[in-house]
């Protein structure tokens, strides 16, 4: 019994850190001028997150298997595609074309 309960927890405690290890990847920059907006560093992690989810999603589409003679097949594809296209959307809106405010230390 001890064995089982120990076999759970080792494994519970690697999950959990799997699930805080996430690695982030930077979304590329674009070249910038002057007259840039500038954005918050809260506002830009929001903007990695963002990105990084949608990468995500994306992979996850690309990858998916569609039963064409499958309603909810297809409908959970076009709702991945959509939320993937309003996510791009926000990125875009918001993130695109900006830089992160550094503050001199």
């Amino acid at each position: 019994m001890k064995t089982n309960i120990g076999s759970f927890i080792m494994i519970l405690t690697f999950i959990t850190q799997s699930l805080y290890a996430v690695q982030y990847q930077t979304p590329p920059s674009s070249s910038t001028s002057s007259s840039t907006p500038v954005i918050s560093d809260a506002a830009m992690e929001e903007c990695v997150k963002l990105y990084n989810k949608a990468k995500w999603l994306m992979d996850d589409i690309d990858s998916m298997q569609v039963n064409n003679y499958s309603q909810s097949s297809v409908n959970s594809y076009n709702n991945k595609v959509n939320r993937h296209g309003n996510m791009i959307e926000s990125f875009n809106r918001d993130c695109a074309g900006t830089v992160q405010k550094t503050v001199p230390v």
